[in-house]
C-alpha cells in the first residue's frame, strides 16, 4: 500500500485570498490578512420553492447535459451539435443511465448550476433538482437556490427537508472582492451541522504514480463553526499539478475538529494542512 501521510492541522496567521490561487507547479503567492468578520455584510442567499412542472424540469436536464456534451466536444476539437441531434445520440442515453446509476448529476456554468436527483423508477423522468443561480457581482454576494420537486407530496416534503442544510455556495471568482468577502462572512455565521471528523487522504493520482512523482502539498482551508470545510486554496505547491489538484479537491470534503486548533486559527476559521505523497516500494 502506498502511504500518504497527512500531518496535523497548523493554524494560519492569514486568511484566504479572494479568489484562492488555482493549482500551479510553482508555490503560490503569500496570502493577505483579512479579518474573521469585516463590516461588508453577508450579501444575499435566497431559498425558493420551484413552481414549474416535471416536463419543464426534464427539459432543463436535457439542456444541461447537452451543453456539457458540446463543451466536451469543443475540448476535443469537434463541432457542436444541435439539441435535437444530441437527444438521439448514444451519449444522451449514457447520461440518463449515469444519473440513474450514480443517483445524482451535477453540471452547469458559473452563472447557473443544476443538481438533478435520479428518477424513480430508474430510466424515467426526473422530478427533483436543485437550481443554484449566482447573481453575485460588483454589488456583492447574491445567490438564489431553488428547490424543484414535482412528485407526490410526501416525496417532495422529504426532498425539501434534505435541502434545509444547504450552505451558501461560493460565488464565481469574477464576482469580485466584495462578493467574496460577503460570502466568507456567510461562512463565519451560518447555521451548520457537526459531522464526524474526516481528514480522508486523497487518492494518489495515476499520472504522478506512473511518473514516480511525490512531494508535499500545503493547502489552506476555511471552515465554519461546525468544522465543515467550505473553501480550499494552495499555500505551497508540491511542484506537480496533479498532486496539488488531488489535495484541493479532497480538502473540500473534509470535516475538521476546531477544538484541536490554536485560538488564532479557531477565531479566523482557517488552517494550513500539509499533505505528503510518498512512493512506497
Amino acid at each position: 500500500m502506498l502511504p500518504i501521510l497527512l500531518t496535523s492541522l497548523l493554524a494560519l496567521s492569514t486568511s484566504p485570498p479572494a479568489p484562492p490561487s488555482p493549482p500551479a507547479p510553482a508555490p503560490s503567492a503569500p496570502l493577505s490578512t483579512v479579518p474573521a468578520h469585516d463590516g461588508s455584510g453577508n450579501g444575499r442567499f435566497e431559498r425558493h420553492i420551484g413552481s414549474r412542472d416535471a416536463a419543464w424540469l426534464h427539459e432543463r436536464f436535457q439542456e444541461a447535459v447537452w451543453r456539457q456534451d458540446n463543451a466536451l466536444r469543443g475540448l476535443n476539437g469537434r463541432a457542436p451539435r444541435t439539441l435535437e441531434k444530441y437527444l438521439r445520440s448514444p451519449e444522451y442515453d449514457s447520461a440518463r443511465q449515469a444519473l440513474s446509476l450514480l443517483g445524482r448529476w451535477k453540471g452547469g456554468d458559473a452563472a447557473r448550476t443544476w443538481v438533478f436527483d435520479a428518477p424513480d423508477p430508474a430510466g424515467g423522468t426526473g422530478t427533483r433538482a436543485l437550481e443554484l443561480e449566482d447573481l453575485s457581482g460588483p454589488d456583492g454576494y447574491h445567490v438564489r437556490a431553488t428547490v424543484h420537486c414535482y412528485d407526490a407530496a410526501d416525496t417532495c416534503a422529504a426532498f425539501r427537508e434534505t435541502q434545509r442544510s444547504l450552505l451558501a455556495p461560493k460565488p464565481a471568482a469574477a464576482a469580485g472582492d466584495l462578493a467574496q468577502r460577503q460570502w466568507r462572512n456567510q461562512v463565519y455565521t451560518e447555521d451548520c451541522t457537526v459531522r464526524a471528523v474526516n481528514m480522508a487522504q486523497p487518492r494518489y493520482p495515476m499520472d504522478a504514480l506512473r511518473e514516480g512523482k511525490g512531494g508535499t502539498v500545503h493547502v489552506g482551508i476555511l471552515f465554519n463553526r461546525c468544522g465543515n470545510v467550505r473553501d480550499a486554496w494552495l499555500v505551497q505547491s508540491s511542484g506537480h499539478r496533479s498532486l496539488d489538484r488531488a489535495v484541493l479537491n479532497k480538502a473540500l470534503e473534509w470535516q475538521v475538529d476546531p477544538d484541536t486548533l490554536p485560538p488564532d486559527g479557531l477565531r479566523k476559521r482557517i488552517a494550513r494542512v500539509p499533505v505528503r505523497f510518498e512512493l512506497g516500494f
